[in-house]
């Protein structure tokens, strides 16, 4: 029962509303929060610390995902509206939250078959589609059947995902990260943000293995009353058999397993509950269905009231992540995608 895991922080978080290049910083220059799972105790450390508090034979698991330019301007039924791409169901069905003409929220109740057309920086129509269903009662998630692939259609008419946070609109490559080869995710894996290429390499040289696979995440923000209807979109996922190799052999030897981002945890802990390496996954990680095979998380801040900080105690003692949490703010660290992270180990 999730019921008895607090959600309520008490803690009004400070968003990144800037990424660190854009306030004079480099990308790796973010504050990270180490947590001792065990002692209950956290220490403050620049980001750059990390190739420090991870130890050779460590397995470093990384989401290869790259984010695409996942809003679209459309209309439906000839009434202007921006659909966030949220999950490519098939070829030519995609899943997408509704928002409005200026990107808020928007409940609008829609009917199978109305048309939907999505459309350039020029107003021009370059693909359309009609309306299949519902996803989820409590949702704004609808099912769209498509003239075209619209996930490939974004990479060149689409915009990142932006919430009213973020200062202004950054191009896609701001929401790129080091390891993101595959196009695919809605929004950034970004607990993967801060990591250079310079950091990889001196992981891998002090014995850190760095394996990556895929998951191509969805929107974030469903932005439901209460977490308990939050609806569980489907996410693809591939765990490449050389990932799998590293991953079962330090799981055999009681070597320590680190996701990178809670998207690679979903991944991971999907194949470890007996499913296929590669597939769509719903899973959710809670102190009920806790991780079997990874043992530290490297991620953001979250906010309350998300099903993350579920993900979160899993790990961790609430009491615990709650002062924290607590510690970080007073400490100026910052949340959401272009702020800072912790490790849990």
């Amino acid at each position: 029962m999730l019921h008895p895991y607090p959600l309520d922080l008490g803690l009004l978080v400070p968003p990144a509303v800037r990424p660190p290049e854009d306030r004079g910083l480099t990308r790796d220059a973010v504050k990270l929060l180490a947590i001792d799972s065990h002692s209950g105790q956290f220490r403050d450390h620049p980001f750059q610390d990390i190739v420090d508090l991870l130890n050779p034979g460590d397995v470093l698991v990384v989401n290869n995902s790259a984010t695409i330019p996942a809003a679209l301007d459309a209309t439906v039924a000839n009434i202007p509206h921006r659909l966030h791409l949220a999950a490519r169901l098939a070829s030519r069905r995609v899943l997408v939250e509704l928002r409005s003409a200026s990107g808020a929220p928007d409940r609008t109740a829609l009917s199978p078959g109305q048309p939907v057309h999505v459309r350039d920086n020029r107003g021009c129509t370059w693909g359309k589609g009609v309306v299949v269903e519902p996803f989820h009662p409590k949702s704004r998630l609808w099912a769209i059947d498509c003239d075209q692939d619209w996930y490939a259609g974004a990479l060149k008419h689409g915009r990142p995902i932006r919430y009213r946070y973020v200062a202004r609109p950054y191009p896609i490559e701001t929401y790129h990260t080091v390891f993101g080869c595959i196009p695919g995710s809605s929004e950034m894996p970004s607990a993967s943000r801060p990591f250079t290429p310079a950091i990889v390499d001196r992981l891998v040289k002090k014995g850190v293995a760095v394996a990556p696979l895929t998951l191509h995440a969805t929107v974030s923000s469903h932005e439901v009353e209460d977490p308990l209807d939050l609806p569980l979109i489907p996410e693809w996922y591939d765990i490449p058999g050389e990932t799998q190799s590293l991953v079962e052999a330090a799981h055999r030897a009681h070597r320590p397993i680190v996701a990178l981002g809670t998207t690679v945890v979903r991944a991971l802990e999907t194949w470890a509950s007996g499913l296929p390496p590669r597939g769509w996954t719903t899973h959710l990680v809670t102190p009920d269905a806790p991780p079997q095979i990874v043992t530290s998380l490297i991620t953001g801040l979250h906010d309350s009231f998300t099903s993350h900080l579920w993900l979160l105690y899993a790990f961790l003692d609430p009491g615990v992540l709650k002062r924290a949490y607590h510690h970080a703010a007073e400490r100026g660290y910052l949340w959401h995608e272009f702020g800072d992270v912790s490790l849990i180990r």
